[in-house]
């Protein structure tokens, strides 16, 4: 199967180097790094040339007032379809509903199967934007969605949401990783606890509340590592917290680490931290946010709370108890094996694509 992959340039850090790199992994035949909107040079020309023809699209579309942002310009739109000219496809796969109206009134689409991997429901993401409204935003992303041969949902809540308006349509794909390479030596243990996470506004509640309500609860000779982008928004002067904004290979401070942790407090979709820390075999205390999305909401490998107490005493248990350690690192990393690696994730990739094996 030859996969051609297209972005948007600001989307990632793309690089004429990057993209050939990108090409010479073999993931993808061609790399296609899209433009927002056109080179602005004249004014006037690009008024009429471009800005013009944009706001007449607009409109065509009938943006929702209210709804979550439509990514899709026109300049995006007359890029994509140029590569629809070049090439016909059996499969066209978007990512996010942002998106989703590169393929509406679309006939270069042709008999392509359309597929859209919605990642998280967005009206519940954007529901704190000025001027939301959810009524609005729920109804214009199940339009959307409904363009699509196929709507792939990756958790079991969010497959029953879509499902109750776009029936068999939707399909549970959840998020496939690959199980970390075993390490033969021992690894030192530096810390008891790691906390990943970036800076997204559920990540900065859910880091603020942790530090202020469960913190103080906790021993100082527990020794916490933070890492990602959220280690801009924690104080430094806790003394038994290591704070490290980037790392180039996450699972070397995985196998360093005894507990994961995930204090989500909102936000929908599965936690990639959690199924992380259940491919090592680290024990995961959350709260009950922390289990979105996964299949199973016990025997999972997770200890889960909402108040501050409670959860501090997990943390403390599973340090102390070395069965209970133990126990729930068999099952974590059952449970991925079973609903997350790349095998259990083919199968349901498969299935969707009508792929036989």
């Amino acid at each position: 199967m030859k996969v051609d992959f297209i972005t948007k340039s600001v989307w990632g850090q793309y690089t004429p180097e990057t993209v050939k790199a990108f090409e010479d992994s073999g993931l993808a035949e061609h790399i296609w790094v899209l433009d927002r909107k056109p080179v602005k040079g004249n004014p006037v020309k690009y008024f009429f040339t471009y800005k013009l023809w944009h706001i007449l699209y607009e409109r065509k579309l009938k943006l929702v007032p209210g709804s979550f942002p439509n990514h899709t310009t026109l300049n995006l739109r007359r890029q994509f379809d140029a590569i629809l000219r070049r090439q016909q496809y059996d499969y066209i796969i978007i990512s996010y509903a942002y998106w989703a109206d590169f393929i509406r009134d679309n006939p270069l689409v042709g008999n392509a199967v359309t597929i859209i991997d919605t990642h998280d429901l967005l009206a519940s993401q954007h529901q704190n934007d000025t001027g939301f409204d959810k009524g609005a935003a729920l109804g214009d992303e199940l339009r959307r969605l409904a363009q699509f041969n196929q709507v792939w949902a990756i958790s079991p809540e969010e497959t029953y949401f879509f499902s109750q308006f776009l029936k068999e349509k939707v399909k549970y794909i959840p998020m496939i990783m690959t199980v970390p390479t075993p390490v033969k030596e021992t690894v030192e243990k530096d810390f008891d606890l790691i906390y990943v996470a970036s800076d997204n506004p559920h990540n900065l509640r859910s880091a603020a509340w942790f530090f202020k309500e469960v913190y103080p609860l906790l021993s100082t000779n527990i020794r916490i590592c933070a890492i990602g982008v959220i280690t801009a928004h924690i104080s430094k002067d806790y003394p038994n917290v290591t704070l490290i904004p980037f790392v180039d290979d996450l699972d070397e401070y995985y196998r360093r680490a005894r507990v994961a942790l995930c204090p989500m407090l909102t936000g929908t979709g599965v936690k990639v931290k959690v199924v992380e820390a259940m491919s090592h075999g680290l024990p995961v205390i959350c709260s009950e946010r922390g289990l979105d999305g996964l299949p199973d909401k016990t025997s999972n490998g997770c200890l889960s709370a909402n108040d501050p107490q409670t959860f501090a005493a997990n943390i403390q248990r599973v340090l102390s108890d070395k069965a209970l350690y133990e126990q729930l690192s068999c099952q974590g990393q059952a449970y991925f094996q079973q609903h997350f690696s790349i095998e259990s994730g083919y199968q349901k990739l498969d299935k969707a694509m009508g792929i036989d094996r």
